[in-house]
């Protein structure tokens, strides 16, 4: 390799370690809430009252936010296609198994992402997937939520309060931490 290439290399990987940080600091920030509130972004905020979405769930049962209230309760939106949902749903829901007697965990499918409705029900029976999974067909939830990408997971106490949001794939030692367990 000559001078030149192990340069470009050297300032490629630079550039990597930089674009990196900026993107894991813009994600644990916690003015960017404030940011965006003041530029007119609703915005779920930790500490306020959970937004209130009517979704069909899988089953064909119609289901409010409310239903899953008397214990915390972790709603995470995926799509069939995201590598990471399809890694972290199974995991949730051998989590949610272990612990149901004290938490719910509802998978709320962003629906006007995916290709095709069926994609999501094969998705779910090949992941065998235990917990309540909804559809957000109008996308009502993401707007309620303010989902700008999957996976993208709030957890809410029992009363329906924000305790914390999760962007990305959900690391369980944060979620008991979250939850004081």
């Amino acid at each position: 390799m000559n001078y030149v290439q192990k340069r470009l290399m050297f300032l490629s990987l630079c550039g990597l370690i930089l674009l990196t940080g900026l993107f894991y600091q813009a994600s644990q920030n916690p003015s960017k809430e404030a940011v965006q509130v003041a530029a007119g972004y609703p915005v779920v905020q930790t500490g306020h009252r959970a937004p209130s979405v009517d979704l069909i769930g899988l089953d064909g049962q119609t289901y409010s936010m409310e239903t899953f209230s008397g214990k915390p309760v972790l709603f995470t939106f995926f799509s069939s296609w995201c590598g990471i949902c399809q890694e972290e749903l199974p995991k949730l829901s051998r989590y949610y198994e272990e612990k149901k007697d004290t938490l719910n965990i509802v998978a709320i499918n962003a629906t006007t992402q995916e290709y095709n409705k069926e994609d999501v029900k094969q998705f779910v029976q090949q992941a065998k997937l235990s917990i309540p999974v909804l559809l957000d067909e109008e996308g009502e939830g993401i707007e309620a939520f303010s989902v700008t990408g999957v996976p993208v997971s709030f957890l809410l106490d029992e009363n329906g309060i924000v305790m914390d949001t999760f962007y990305g794939p959900i690391d369980q030692s944060k979620l008991e931490e979250a939850l004081g367990m």
